[in-house]
């Protein structure tokens, strides 16, 4: 079973529009990962694998944590990120991080090697999570740690949610043959759901399931924030997949957003409320 499919979406459809809110998607991220660290205590000499790694901010703070004895491996299967990421290493003069191009389902990764296994975001788009989970558990040394940063439900998420409710006012729902990224940002939600593919990777001692709430930007102006909410996101994808009743409604469904963002917008942009589970597990 491979991602072929959602990493061609990434790749096709996803990167510009990811390269464009950068600032906003990467800042976001950085606010629950930045109070994860305390939970998470990665610790100098540890040898880090980075699952989704992305642009690779996660993979350069990490690596300044675990120092010069330790190292990390940031993984993720689009290469236009992994550019990018090549580029801030070098720049931030980080020899002990590293990055490789490939799908963490099924990359042939070392047994018994890594420290820690940690993901911000990148584990829910796969199109088998437990055969993920289960290529973690492998590489992880025994007493190994696997760490994580998923998103709750999106009732539970306005930064995501309150533009999806807006655009389906106006448009049918994705269909079946949509061109997705994945399983979606909510495939981890749920909470029992979670701990039974965790243990049914081998991760059966779970010491971590920790909510953390977070009012997020998802603009620094009324106009980018509702930009984004058009481009990305669940109601970037319903927009996207409407085709051309999309952009019919598109000027009615920028009124909407700008009606239901106001209340929300702040001096520096428009905030809204965001929630993820800390998630933490030995092997």
């Amino acid at each position: 079973m491979d991602n072929n499919d959602f990493i061609n979406c990434w790749n096709e459809i996803l990167v510009p529009k990811w390269n464009t809110f950068r600032h906003i998607l990467s800042g976001n991220g950085a606010v629950h990962s930045g109070m994860a660290h305390a939970y998470f205590q990665i610790q100098p000499g540890d040898k880090v694998l980075d699952i989704g790694c992305g642009y690779g901010e996660t993979c350069l703070d990490i690596g300044r944590l675990v120092g010069p004895e330790g190292e990390v491996l940031g993984l993720d299967c689009t290469q236009a990120f992994l550019d990018i990421a090549n580029k801030e290493r070098d720049e931030a003069g980080l020899e002990n991080v590293k990055f490789v191009l490939g799908d963490a389902q099924t990359y042939e990764l070392p047994e018994n090697y890594y420290d820690v296994v940690y993901s911000r975001f990148g584990v829910m788009f796969f199109q088998n999570i437990v055969y993920a989970l289960k290529n973690a558990h492998k590489t992880l040394k025994p007493g190994g740690k696997l760490c994580m940063i998923v998103w709750r439900t999106i009732a539970d998420n306005p930064c995501w949610g309150m533009g999806k409710d807006i655009a389906l006012k106006h448009l049918p729902p994705p269909g079946e043959s949509a061109q997705t990224c994945g399983p979606g940002p909510f495939a981890l939600a749920d909470e029992e759901t979670t701990r039974a593919m965790m243990n049914a990777a081998g991760f059966e001692n779970i010491v971590l399931f920790e909510r953390n709430d977070a009012d997020i930007p998802i603009g620094t102006s009324m106009e980018e924030a509702i930009d984004f909410q058009i481009l990305v996101g669940p109601s970037g994808e319903i927009i996207r997949e409407a085709a051309e009743l999309g952009q019919e409604k598109l000027p009615t469904i920028r009124e909407d957003m700008e009606s239901s963002f106001k209340k929300h917008e702040r001096a520096d942009g428009v905030y809204l409320p965001s929630s993820t589970w800390f998630i933490m597990a030995k092997k």
